[in-house]
């Protein structure tokens, strides 16, 4: 395994399992059924978790400095503007919870999914721009030792930072849930 691995598998999770809830989510907001508020509270603590706590953490502390580090033609560009659209990103989320935890009578939910669809089409295609432009330049010029170091740093997140009981938790709690109130 490499990190580019790691992190395509993380990429994976966010593709088959996240955004599918987010869409589901608005699809059911637009068509007027109710979504269940603590599965919404608990979706966006997971994101958050997932997401800005272990996936962002690996990629701005170890892997986009290596990659600037390795000076690789082009790389320093590209992270540039992958750590600005990795705050966009934020910003969507943090857009997002507020509407989550609003009170109910103040809740406007189709902000909620304005924003949900902004970041679904950022994250897709930030996602496609790391898995086809950056992540070929790390396989090609990180060398076995950084590659080595860079997997024990990511294991220390995945252990350390979420711990791996409760990313568990997390994905068999985001795998069980329905957004949807029952008729």
């Amino acid at each position: 395994m490499t990190p580019t691995d790691d992190l395509r598998e993380e990429h994976r999770i966010i593709k088959q399992v996240i955004l599918p809830v987010f869409e589901e989510i608005c699809a059911e907001i637009e068509s007027g059924r109710s979504v269940e508020q603590n599965n919404l509270e608990g979706f966006i603590v997971f994101v958050k978790e997932f997401i800005e706590k272990s996936h962002y953490i690996k990629e701005e502390i170890y892997f986009f400095p290596e990659m600037e580090k390795a000076g690789v033609l082009g790389a320093k560009e590209l992270i540039t503007s992958l750590k600005k659209e990795h705050e966009e990103e934020r910003q969507y989320i943090n857009e997002i919870d507020k509407v989550i935890f609003e009170k109910e009578e103040n809740r406007e939910l189709s902000a909620m999914v304005e924003y949900s669809k902004a970041y679904m089409r950022l994250l897709t295609l930030h996602i496609d721009k790391e898995e086809n432009e950056l992540f070929p330049m790390a396989d090609a010029y990180l060398s076995q030792t950084v590659q080595k170091d860079l997997l024990k740093s990511f294991e220390n997140v995945d252990t350390g930072i979420i711990g791996p009981e409760r990313q568990e938790e997390l994905k068999m709690w985001l795998e069980g849930k329905t957004y949807v109130k029952p008729e």
